[in-house]
């Protein structure tokens, strides 16, 4: 595996994704994790973390087999996200991201961001399959892995309770595999 290519940084078109450590990734996320209307879609809880339960939950890259992007326009220094990766035994690949500034949502920055990461991972690596839960009423992310070309594999019933709300949701797990994704961009020109 292309360890060091992983771990570096990725262009697209209206954005530059810069990997981070753990700390950085830790210390840019932390006060998102504030905000209980994200971190409600992200992850399924609108619970206001600590630090420490933050850092817990968190991806925690070690740009080995964990990895972390910031989000970044071009022109402007402060990431307005995260997308998180982590290789896992068995050739499969974790996939997580995070939108934190309003004014980008509804802007194409999932599609965007996930293609050139995707495209970046099976570059660089032997994985074979691409994975990630979503909380099912987070209907723009089911929308996203749909429209990439994802299949719902399976749904964790009543496997996440918000403290915050005490709401009980399902979880979807959506998986594609490596020929799958390369027939698409195949089709697509890219």
């Amino acid at each position: 595996m292309g360890v060091d290519a992983l771990a570096s940084v990725i262009e697209s078109e209206r954005f530059r994704l810069e990997p981070r450590g753990r700390w950085r990734a830790f210390r840019e996320t932390y006060p998102w994790s504030q905000d209980s209307a994200f971190m409600s879609s992200y992850c399924g809880s609108g619970e206001r973390r600590s630090p420490w339960k933050w850092y817990r939950e968190m991806i925690r890259p070690n740009n080995r087999t964990k990895f972390a992007h910031a989000i970044i326009p071009r022109g402007e220094t402060a990431p307005i996200g995260v997308h998180f990766a982590a290789i896992r035994p068995y050739r499969s690949c974790f996939l997580a991201i995070g939108v934190h500034d309003r004014a980008w949502w509804g802007k194409g920055v999932v599609q965007e961001v996930r293609g050139r990461i995707i495209d970046h991972i099976l570059a660089h690596s032997d994985v074979e399959r691409l994975y990630a839960q979503v909380v099912a009423r987070n209907l723009p992310s089911v929308f996203n892995y749909r429209k990439f070309g994802f299949t719902h594999v399976g749904t964790l019933h009543r496997s996440c309770r918000d403290p915050a709300t005490g709401e009980v949701h399902d979880m979807l797990i959506f998986e594609m595999f490596r020929d799958e994704w390369l027939a698409r961009r195949e089709r697509a020109g890219a």
